[in-house]
């Protein structure tokens, strides 16, 4: 039975969200002429991963909101699909790199691990919010930085650690968090009182 490994199909894609169907096709005619998907991404995109460019790196079946899945995984390596619309919006997908056959808790190395702290967190932010504008509750999204399926979001997962990812989740959900998040200098709280 070992040599029977399971074998998955993950893409590494970027997208463009937006709120009608016309603002993308017009995005879409753009890249169609020849614009930079990243820089549109930034422009136009109301998801977090703008910042990214719309980079929403490696990931398998199962993490993405379906029609969204099926566009992406239909996809060939260099497509661009859409818009797909979706509970969220209208998407353009970039499939930009798709990998058969692999383990699947094997994956391409992020670069996150060598990120400093502030970045990681930043990132981690980043993570948080995509899958919550994916309609993840907060308990999901905690699997899914701990799941091997999403490569980036679990390496800084594995730097940053259960408390601090906790806090981030919490801090993109708007619940509560035992510190104030502003500078680190009021995060004050009246469990200082030690006589």
């Amino acid at each position: 039975m070992a040599d029977k490994e399971r074998k998955v199909k993950k893409v590494q894609a970027r997208h463009i969200l937006v709120g009608t169907k016309e603002l993308a096709e017009e995005i879409k005619k753009k890249i169609d002429d020849g614009e930079e998907f990243s820089k549109l991404a930034e422009e136009y995109s109301e998801c977090p991963s703008k910042k990214r460019g719309g980079d929403l790196g490696w990931f398998g079946k199962g993490a993405m909101v379906r029609p969204f899945e099926v566009a992406a995984f239909t996809a060939e390596e260099g497509d661009i699909v859409g818009p797909v619309k979706t509970e969220f919006g209208w998407h353009i997908i970039y499939v930009y790199e798709v990998q058969d056959d692999i383990d699947p808790d094997a994956g391409p190395p992020t670069g996150d691990e060598d990120a400093d702290e502030n970045t990681l967190r930043m990132v981690a932010e980043n993570y948080a919010h995509e899958f919550m504008m994916l309609g993840y509750s907060s308990k999901k999204v905690l699997s899914l930085f701990t799941s091997t399926h999403f490569k980036s979001a679990n390496a800084v997962y594995n730097i940053l650690g259960l408390d601090e990812t906790n806090k981030i989740i919490a801090k993109v959900f708007g619940q509560e968090v035992a510190e104030v998040e502003k500078g680190g200098a009021e995060a004050t709280t009246q469990e200082n009182k030690e006589g």
